[in-house]
C-alpha cells in the first residue's frame, strides 16, 4: 500500500461544503411520489444490503447506508472489533476506507495476518506483535499474508496524524468516491481523536457534536455506510452500556442511526446492580478483561433499520485479535426469507425464541 498524504485547504472545503448541501430541501409529496421517489429506490438499491461477516450478527441484520456509532470503554476491543468486520467485508469484495488515527497500518495489517494464522490453527497462533518480530517466509504466516492479499485492494487504510481534521476526512472520502467509482465502507477511529477547526474555540462536547453532524451530512450525501468508533464516558465503565454512556455528545444518540456498544459480559452480573463495592467490581472488570477468551457482548441500543433492541455474544482472543461469534447462530434455512428483504427484518422461527440473546 503507498503511503497517502492528505492535503486540504480548510477554508475552500468548508465554502464547497456550504455551497454543495442545502440547509432545507422542500418536497410536494405528489410529484415526490411520481417524480423522485422511484429514482431514491433506485438509488437505494444500488447501494446493496451488507453483511458484517459476524454470523451471529448476519442472522439479525444486514447493514445499510447510514451512520453507525459504536462505543465501548478503553482498551476493549472495539477498534479490533471493526477492523476485522472490515476485513471480512472486504473479503467479500466491499470497498473499504478505514481512517486510522492512533494506528499504523503495519499495526492493523499485523492484527490481520496474526487473526487468519489462528483462525486457521490456533496452535500456529501468533500475536500482532510476534507477527511483525517473525520470519515471514514460515509456511503459515506466508499463508496468512497471501489470504489477506487476496482482498487487500478492496482496503485502504488512511493513516491520520493528530492534527487530521473533519475536512480532511471530508476530502478523502469525496476524492476516493470520484476516483473510483465506487461507494465504500467508511471507517473512523475514532471520533474523539478527530482535531477541532482551528479557528474556533469549542468545548470538548461541542466539537464532538459537530463532527458526528459533519459526518452524518457526508453518509448522507454520498449514501453510504460509516462507523464512527466513540469512546464512553468513564462514569459508565461499571455499568451496562445505554443512551447516557454517549453523552459527551448529544449529537451521537439523536445523529446516529444506528448504536451499538461493546462491553464485558460480566456487567449484567448482580455486582453490578448493587450501588456500593467500588473496588470489587474493579477487581471483576479486571479479572474479566483477563480471561481466555475475553467474554464481549455487542449490545444495540438505537437501529433505523430493523430489530431496535439486541446483543450478540463473542468470544475475544485477544492476543490473536479475533472475535469469534457465540452461538447460537442460526443456519439459514432456520432464517425466514423477510431477512433477505431489504428492510433487515428476522422472524423468529418457531421454538427458538427464547434462546435468542436479544430483547424483542
Amino acid at each position: 500500500m503507498s503511503e497517502q498524504t492528505i492535503i486540504s485547504n480548510q477554508h475552500a472545503d468548508q465554502t464547497r461544503h456550504k455551497a454543495n448541501v442545502p440547509a432545507i430541501r422542500r418536497f410536494n409529496m405528489g410529484e415526490y411520489y411520481s417524480r423522485q421517489f422511484p429514482h431514491d429506490v433506485e438509488n437505494f438499491k444500488k447501494t446493496g444490503r451488507l453483511k458484517s461477516g459476524y454470523s451471529n450478527l448476519d442472522a439479525i441484520t444486514n447493514l445499510y447506508p447510514g451512520l453507525y456509532v459504536i462505543g465501548a470503554i478503553s482498551s476493549l476491543g472495539k477498534t479490533t472489533f471493526i477492523h476485522q468486520m472490515c476485513d471480512q467485508m472486504a473479503e467479500a469484495g466491499t470497498h473499504i476506507l478505514f481512517f486510522s488515527l492512533e494506528q499504523s497500518a503495519l499495526e492493523l495489517a499485523s492484527k490481520s495476518i496474526a487473526r487468519t494464522i489462528a483462525m486457521e490453527n490456533t496452535a500456529d497462533g501468533l500475536s500482532s506483535l510476534q507477527v511483525r518480530r517473525a520470519d515471514l517466509s514460515l509456511p503459515h504466516i506466508a499463508s496468512a499474508i497471501e489470504r489477506c492479499r487476496n482482498y487487500s485492494d478492496k482496503m485502504t487504510v488512511i493513516e491520520c496524524s493528530f492534527r487530521a481534521t473533519i475536512d480532511d476526512i471530508v476530502g478523502a472520502v469525496t476524492g476516493y468516491i470520484q476516483t473510483n467509482k465506487v461507494r465504500p465502507v467508511v471507517v473512523v477511529d475514532y471520533l474523539q481523536v478527530i482535531q477541532s477547526p482551528s479557528e474556533n474555540r469549542m468545548t470538548t462536547r461541542d466539537t464532538v457534536d459537530y463532527h458526528v453532524k459533519r459526518l452524518k451530512e457526508l453518509q448522507a450525501d454520498h449514501q453510504i455506510t460509516m462507523i464512527v468508533i466513540s469512546s464512553l464516558n468513564r462514569q459508565n465503565y461499571m455499568a451496562a452500556i445505554d443512551f447516557e454512556s454517549f453523552k459527551e455528545s448529544g449529537g451521537i444518540e439523536y445523529t446516529a442511526d444506528v448504536l451499538w456498544g461493546l462491553q464485558l459480559q460480566c456487567i449484567h452480573e448482580k455486582l453490578f446492580s448493587q450501588t456500593n463495592g467500588i473496588n470489587e467490581k474493579r477487581q471483576r472488570i479486571r479479572e474479566a478483561k483477563r480471561s481466555v477468551p475475553r467474554k464481549v457482548e455487542l449490545v444495540c441500543l438505537k437501529n433505523r433499520f430493523g430489530i431496535s433492541s439486541y446483543s450478540c455474544l463473542f468470544d475475544y482472543y485477544t492476543k490473536y485479535d479475533w472475535f469469534k461469534p457465540v452461538p447460537p447462530i442460526l443456519k439459514p434455512d432456520d432464517i425466514e426469507e423477510s431477512n433477505n428483504d431489504t428492510d433487515g427484518w428476522m422472524t423468529i422461527p418457531k421454538g427458538v425464541e427464547n434462546e435468542l440473546p436479544w430483547d424483542i
